[in-house]
C-alpha cells in the first residue's frame, strides 16, 4: 500500500494539497496513511475477515475500491491523541473540511 500522493489523479492531488491546507488552518492535524491499492492489495484487504484471520475492512472487492482508480486518501490523526480517536469530534470536522474541498473535484 502506498503513500505516495503522485500516484494520485493530477485533480486529486492539487485537492489533497488543499485539503491538508484547510485542516492545518482550522487545527486539524492530520497524516496521508494510504493512496493508491494495486489489485493484489486490494484483495487482501478484501479477504480480510472472509478467507483470511482477522476483520473486514473493506466491502469493496477490485476495482470498485477508489484507491485502485487513483481517487481516493486515507488519512488518520496525528495530533497525540490516537490515530483513530474521534474524541472532540475529530473526524467530523476532518469530513466538513474534506467536503468543502474535495466535493468541488470534477474529473
Amino acid at each position: 500500500m502506498s503513500r505516495d500522493t503522485t500516484l494520485l489523479h493530477p485533480v486529486l492531488q492539487g485537492k489533497l494539497k488543499e485539503f491538508l491546507a484547510a485542516c492545518d488552518k482550522a487545527g486539524l492535524k492530520v497524516s496521508i496513511v494510504e493512496t493508491f491499492r494495486t489489485k493484489a492489495e486490494q484483495d487482501a484487504l478484501y479477504a480480510k475477515g472472509r478467507t483470511v484471520k482477522g476483520s473486514i475492512v473493506t466491502n469493496a472487492k477490485y476495482p470498485q475500491s477508489q484507491h485502485c482508480w487513483h481517487t481516493a486518501f486515507d488519512f488518520c490523526r496525528n495530533d497525540g491523541q490516537g490515530a483513530y480517536n474521534e474524541s472532540g469530534d475529530f473526524f467530523t470536522k476532518v469530513g466538513k473540511v474534506g467536503q468543502s474541498v474535495c466535493l468541488k473535484v470534477v474529473f
